[in-house]
């Protein structure tokens, strides 16, 4: 087999019940899962930012939402 750099960045929204101090060890731990020796995973960095409750709508694709300020221009 062949060994490969593989450079991963995403983004996304993660409904969670786990603790706000514990959810980046539990996605930490739940990547390094999937790599087979903790010695190949070169470098990994977790960050988790709290959204406001108001930010947990129907949509979970906000670009489609009309601009609020839209109804108010005239």
């Amino acid at each position: 087999m062949r060994p490969f750099i593989v450079e991963i960045s995403a983004k996304l929204i993660l409904n969670s019940s786990a603790e706000p101090e514990e959810l980046p060890a539990d996605i930490y731990a739940q990547i390094a899962e999937f790599v087979a020796s903790e010695d190949q995973l070169l470098d990994l960095e977790v960050q988790t930012f709290a959204l406001p409750e108001s930010c947990f709508g129907s949509s979970s694709d906000r670009r489609d939402d009309p601009d609020p300020e839209a109804s108010t221009k005239a």
